[in-house]
């Protein structure tokens, strides 16, 4: 199946080149002219950092990783423009689809990482980067999670159809375009490793959460897990600190001789783990209110 992803994406790159190479060389050649120093200082970076698997996977080029978040930016503003003066449009069977199509490929590759993580005799945490031959099926699956994150856009795209635009939050967009950008630097520099946690609880996670939204399309909600979903993401985010920390403390200090998982990955989790858990933890707190708001509305009607 991740072959076939993995192909699909290559499908999609040929059939695009003509459009995306235009804009792609109209960057470059802006940031080259604009910061000359700059732009020689990120093509040293990554040609330094650059997995060995890179070459054999698809959407790797970091301009076209831009290019697609400054796309999925601009459809956001000019849907929600162009949705204020429509009726909503109903988006019934396309959730079904999305919400179907993402339990399903979250399942997969929370089994197929665990399962690899498994064969390969990882242990929980301080997984070197496998930059041998045999690590390219583990690279393979964390691909497939990188590129999932693109999926994952019609979240918002779905939003804005139906005009649920309170729903469109600087946090629900930050991470939309954030974790994309984050998974991508991974699956470049170290797809393997370490990256396999994080990967496989995400999508653990996320088996639950899409679950949830297409019980709720099917109008057969299973109400008592709403308010655990969020508090299932922070216990991610908390551990997904926890191991980030013991990284650190592991490679940097206890065996920094070892041959090691990349410092820059595991220090980026770091820092974004904490915004995660700022954020949703406000979102939490605001989402109780709302709901012992409705609850004390319905009661004195």
């Amino acid at each position: 199946m991740v072959d076939y992803f993995i192909e699909l994406a290559r499908t999609i790159g040929v059939i695009t080149d003509p459009y995306i190479s235009p804009l792609e060389n109209v960057l470059k050649t802006t940031l080259n002219s604009t910061f000359p120093q700059v732009y020689q200082n990120l093509e040293e970076i990554l040609e330094n950092n650059k997995s060995p698997f890179v070459d054999r996977l698809p959407l790797m080029n970091p301009f076209h990783v831009l290019i697609i978040t400054i796309g999925y930016l601009l459809t956001i503003s000019i849907g929600k423009g162009i949705m204020s003066d429509r009726n909503k449009v109903s988006v019934k069977w396309l959730s079904i689809i999305h919400n179907f199509n993402l339990v399903t490929l979250s399942a997969y590759m929370c089994f197929t990482v665990s399962s690899e993580a498994w064969r390969r005799g990882y242990s929980l945490f301080a997984n070197a980067d496998d930059r041998s031959e045999e690590g390219f099926q583990m690279a393979k699956y964390i691909w497939l999670f990188y590129f999932s994150k693109i999926f994952e856009f019609m979240d918002t795209f779905i939003m804005v159809l139906k005009k649920n635009n309170h729903q469109i939050s600087f946090l629900h967009v930050y991470h939309h375009f954030s974790i994309f950008v984050i998974w991508w630097w991974v699956t470049y520099v170290a797809p393997t490793g370490e990256a396999y946690f994080s990967a496989a609880l995400n999508s653990a996670v996320h088996v639950v959460m899409y679950g949830y939204y297409l019980s709720t399309v099917l109008s057969v909600p299973i109400r008592f897990i709403k308010k655990y979903i969020t508090l299932f993401q922070m216990t991610q985010f908390s551990l997904n600190m926890i191991q980030a920390s013991y990284d650190i403390f592991y490679f940097k200090y206890l065996y920094p001789t070892s041959i090691s998982y990349p410092f820059g990955p595991t220090i980026i989790l770091w820092f974004y783990m904490w915004t995660m858990l700022g954020l949703f933890a406000d979102f939490f707190k605001k989402d109780r209110r709302r709901e012992r708001k409705h609850v004390t509305e319905k009661k004195s009607q």
